[in-house]
């Protein structure tokens, strides 16, 4: 039931955009007043009117949402959900996280699926990380004295913790009391200059319209512009989107910024409806983050906008990022500003305009013979590309290199997997796989999923698991035990997903490492 509660929970914030209440209501009812009325009953106030363990913490929107939660669940609080934004808002905003301070770990916030969370080191990832990502504690600013505290409420709040696998090599009451805390307090200070300068930051409404840019992996590009207007006491957004092959990608959504720049939306893509975790940088010109689909977090795209206003010549997306030598290949520039000349870091790379507007160009591109491999520009005035130009691919990638993909069933739906192919070139050391090799771009892929090791085989994980589509998307299977196999054990597998790029008469592959694990039954905002 708990992990039900939690699902609801995390996108309690996007939800409340697409309710009926009343925008206005965030200044109605305004939040500092309702954090009085509702956390003094607790929560003691000192004589400089600071909140007992509230004033010593910053988070992010969704950790306030998750204190807030836990409040309600826990201890009686009862909110309606226009108060309850009300709070989140007014938390966010006086205690709330700098941009800097958050983008280290923005893949949480943004849902992802398939990230790698890593800790500052093995300590702290064996202390924290083995019950929640790393990520959680890193978008958390506390005094010392609550990061002491907060070491007290785990053992209060999970008796049973130091007893739990990854505690029991090590004295893990008197470790974290006596020097955990205070990395902590050191790694992720309560005041922090970044901080202090953003509570001061002339914050930029996001009102205008905006060039985007983006990638839906296992669909490809996207581009076109978004308009946002002022509604109320949040925002109105309309999507004129379309992919490379001019298939249209249009909706709206209904937002709420957040600490002057955390973009939190929900609304519909193509009668979808849909999730947005953006990020507004500090000057307020450009976004980036992610949008998703409400009922399938794995499922969504990357988001780059940029303010069209006064914006600064930048090609922001390429329809191909690559060229054979000797090829003659039309690409496409999507960006904003773009004028001028056009030029190449090199005469052996032929360009000409046939389309030249201020946020589209297309670009007819030769590759002369004699051209070496490798990285070149093509400029249109002060807006710069990069083009691979390529003779045979050295090696091919796939991504992500390592991920997990979860089994549906009931009301849970599978986590499903997408995975892409990318052709490289070897750079100077001649040795594929390393630092120094040359991307060249997504490549069209054959897929094929196999057993990762003898274990797998012998359980014939391939056949249980789920399937691989065409574009390279592992659709994982049902949960629950299964009688057709061995020991009737579910239909979780450890698979090698296998890509084949056909690259002129050689075929090239590259493969990653999927784990198809069983559901997850506690989903808060922040894992």
């Amino acid at each position: 039931m708990l992990g039900k509660i939690y699902q609801f929970v995390s996108v309690m914030i996007l939800m409340i955009l697409s309710s009926g209440s009343s925008p206005a209501l965030a200044e109605d009812m305004e939040g500092k007043a309702l954090v009085n009325d509702y956390c003094t009953a607790c929560h003691e106030v000192s004589e400089d009117g600071k909140l007992a363990r509230i004033s010593a913490v910053r988070k992010t929107p969704e950790g306030w949402d998750m204190t807030l939660f836990r409040m309600q669940h826990l201890h009686g609080l009862e909110l309606e959900s226009d108060e309850r934004f009300a709070i989140i808002k007014y938390l966010s905003t006086e205690y709330g996280l700098a941009p800097s301070e958050a983008a280290p770990f923005r893949y949480v916030l943004e849902q992802r699926a398939h990230f790698v969370d890593t800790a500052v080191n093995d300590d702290l990832d064996a202390l924290c990380g083995r019950c929640h990502t790393n990520a959680r504690y890193g978008l958390q600013r506390r005094t010392e004295e609550d990061w002491l505290k907060h070491m007290h409420f785990h053992v209060g709040q999970f008796p049973s913790l130091e007893y739990q696998a990854r505690s029991r090599d090590r004295f893990w009451w008197k470790e974290v009391t006596t020097e955990t805390y205070k990395e902590l307090a050191t790694l992720y200070p309560f005041q922090a200059a970044a901080w202090a300068q953003w509570q001061v930051a002339d914050h930029k409404s996001p009102v205008g319209k905006w060039r985007v840019a983006g990638h839906r992996p296992g669909v490809g590009l996207y581009q076109g512009s978004m308009t946002v207007s002022p509604d109320g006491d949040m925002y109105k957004v309309v999507y004129d989107l379309e992919d490379t092959s001019g298939a249209p990608l249009t909706g709206d959504s209904k937002v709420v910024i957040y600490t002057g720049y955390e973009w939190r939306g929900s609304g519909t893509l193509n009668n979808t409806e849909t999730r947005e975790v953006y990020a507004l940088s500090e000057d307020g010109a450009k976004m980036r983050g992610r949008w998703y689909e409400a009922g399938h977090y794995d499922r969504g795209g990357e988001i780059y906008a940029v303010r069209e206003k006064d914006a600064v010549a930048e090609v922001m997306a390429l329809s191909s990022s690559y060229i054979r030598v000797g090829e003659t290949k039309d690409i496409s520039l999507y960006g904003v500003a773009l004028s001028g000349d056009v030029r190449t870091s090199d005469p052996g790379l032929d360009v000409a305009a046939t389309v030249q507007g201020a946020t589209l160009a297309r670009l007819k591109i030769t590759a002369g013979k004699d051209l070496a491999p490798g990285r070149y520009q093509v400029q249109m005035g002060a807006a710069v590309a990069d083009i691979t130009v390529y003779d045979t691919l050295d090696s091919v990638r796939v991504f992500p290199e390592y991920t997990i993909a979860r089994l549906g069933g009931g009301r849970t739906p599978p986590v499903s997997a997408q995975f892409e192919a990318y052709g490289y070139l070897n750079g100077p050391d001649a040795t594929p796989g390393t630092a120094d090799d040359i991307r060249v771009g997504l490549m069209p892929a054959s897929w094929e999923a196999q057993p990762f090791n003898e274990e797998a085989a012998h359980m014939k994980d391939v056949n249980f698991a789920g399937r691989l589509s065409d574009t390279g998307r592992y659709l994982p299977a049902s949960a629950g035990p299964n009688p057709d196999r061995k020991f009737a054990t579910n239909n979780a597998g450890n698979l090698k997903i296998v890509a084949t790029v056909k690259d002129t008469d050689q075929l090239i592959t590259g493969d990653a490492q999927l784990i198809v694990t069983v559901q997850r039954w506690n989903s808060p905002p922040i894992r």
